[in-house]
């Protein structure tokens, strides 16, 4: 018999506490959702729960299998993923926020095999998906349209004056129940894990999730005399208590969910791309990788927001930026100088900088159009030239380069033979200095990492010990900042003399 720990959300009376235990001792307690098989995805098992005792509402359960190390860690300080999510949506809905009352939080310990958690939520079963009452072909907004519309664009504000900001603000996550007192809609709010509180001022969460609603809704279909209605009630409503919003908020909402609509749309292609019915195409982490900014929008996407928007981004790209040209002048490096992956072109300013030759490598030529561009504003663009090329494979001959910087790339790779491919080829082609980044798993976000079951990156050890299999040797490490998670590593090629 399993051991079972409750926390019930304050909401519950004793009577429906005693029925859900009930319900939760029986052997079969899940059944399949209506209309859905039950499903098993990343770890979680979805039902509803068999209640032999009458409840004036049916039961869902969403079931955690906690079978790590970092799971069961997490569990024991009370930062489970089931854990987390019943806090949120208790929180939300104390806030005043329309979703499904959270009933629960069950832990259970078996005699044998990994613990699980449970969360059990009241199941809105006369709700229908947004997107179900927006199919069909383009219309004028009608009153019903109009009133969804005010109704989500009103949540959205709510969620944002009441110090939350939704992440995945999909049309699958929200559920319209158009029959209610009066006839008017109301709006159900799905998957609160996504929901954080505090992340930014209200102005700019507002701003966040209505860019993302109507490059969700745009993406799935919805007609966009229904997206513009959402944008402008939104806006409006958001004046109205008090939030101090430009004029052409709204549009400059559309503009950004048309942006994130098509973001959306080369993704899915790149997907389709990859199906089984396709010609096969490699499957490692750099293969990954580069389909990642397999457009124009996505390497403009990472390279505005990857340093640029925060101010822990700002400070990292500096420290980088000022370890790689102390370097540069410590070394005395003249001769050509390879950058793979070049990326948007961060580093090549420094790398050109007295002359030096430069070739910049990248996976994703989208990513080279960027570098190209930085390059010539920057005023290097002659001495630097590009190609598309895979790290494992380079179109460089040996000892043809001085020096190669190899940033934020190796972190990406948690399989060792795929390190190794790139650290033997980057020791081929360079006479005499590589310089390349990791993830240290002794930091604090490595062991962060660690607990949520991530790859956390690799020790000092290790990257030492891989270094010397490819043939370099390491001469230093340069953190980034105490005890950073990013660490640069400075080696000396075999042959200094090829």
């Amino acid at each position: 018999m399993a051991e079972a720990t409750w926390k019930f959300a304050p909401e519950v009376d004793a009577a429906a506490r005693e029925a859900l235990a009930a319900a939760f001792a029986q052997p079969d307690r899940l059944r399949p959702l209506p209309g859905a098989p039950e499903r098993l995805a990343a770890r979680r098992r979805y039902g509803l729960l068999a209640c032999p005792r009458p409840l004036p509402f049916q039961v869902f359960a969403k079931v955690f299998s906690e079978d790590s190390p970092g799971r069961r860690l997490r569990l024991l300080l009370g930062r489970s993923d089931a854990a987390c999510e019943f806090r949120i949506a208790v929180g939300l809905r104390q806030a005043g926020l329309p979703v499904p009352r959270p009933l629960a939080l069950v832990v259970e310990r078996p005699a044998s095999g990994p613990p699980q958690s449970c969360l059990l939520m009241e199941f809105i079963a006369d709700a229908r998906p947004l997107l179900d009452l927006l199919a069909g072909p383009p219309v004028a907004v009608g009153q019903a349209e109009q009133a969804i519309a005010e109704r989500l664009a009103r949540l959205i504000v709510d969620l944002a004056a009441r110090g939350f900001w939704h992440k995945d603000l999909r049309p699958a996550n929200i559920l319209v129940r158009p029959h209610v007192a009066g006839g008017t809609p109301s709006i159900v709010l799905l998957d609160v894990r996504h929901a954080v509180a505090g992340a930014c001022p209200p102005e700019q969460a507002l701003g966040h999730m209505l860019a993302a609603a109507c490059g969700f809704l745009l993406a799935e279909g919805a007609d966009a005399a229904f997206v513009r209605a959402l944008a402008e009630s939104a806006v409006r409503i958001g004046c109205e208590v008090g939030m101090g919003l430009a004029p052409q908020a709204a549009e400059a909402a559309l503009d950004r969910g048309r942006a994130f609509a098509r973001d959306l749309a080369a993704r899915a292609a790149r997907k389709d791309a990859a199906r089984p019915d396709r010609p096969a195409v490699p499957h490692g982490a750099l293969d990954t990788f580069a389909h990642r900014y397999g457009s124009a929008a996505d390497a403009a996407s990472y390279r505005d927001r990857r340093f640029a928007r925060s101010r822990h981004g700002r400070k990292v790209d500096a420290a980088e930026r000022r370890i790689v040209e102390q370097l540069m002048r410590d070394l005395a490096v003249r001769g050509r100088v390879l950058d793979v992956p070049c990326g948007a072109g961060r580093f090549l300013p420094i790398l050109a900088a007295g002359g030096r030759d430069v070739l910049g490598a990248d996976a994703a030529p989208e990513m080279i159009d960027l570098a190209r561009r930085a390059a010539h504003d920057a005023g290097a663009g002659a001495g630097c030239s590009f190609v598309a090329a895979d790290a494992r494979r380079l179109p460089v001959p040996d000892g043809a380069t001085e020096f190669v910087l190899c940033m934020r790339l190796l972190h990406r790779i948690a399989d060792a033979a795929e390190r190794a491919a790139v650290l033997k080829e980057l020791a081929r082609v360079s006479r005499r200095w590589v310089l390349f980044s990791f993830y240290n798993s002794r930091s604090l976000r490595g062991l962060r990492e660690r607990l949520r079951g991530r790859y956390a990156g690799e020790t000092r050890r290790t990257v030492a010990r891989e270094a010397a299999e490819a043939g370099l040797a390491v001469e230093r490490f340069l953190p980034a900042g105490p005890g950073g998670r990013q660490t640069l590593v400075l080696c000396s090629a075999a042959h200094p003399e090829r």
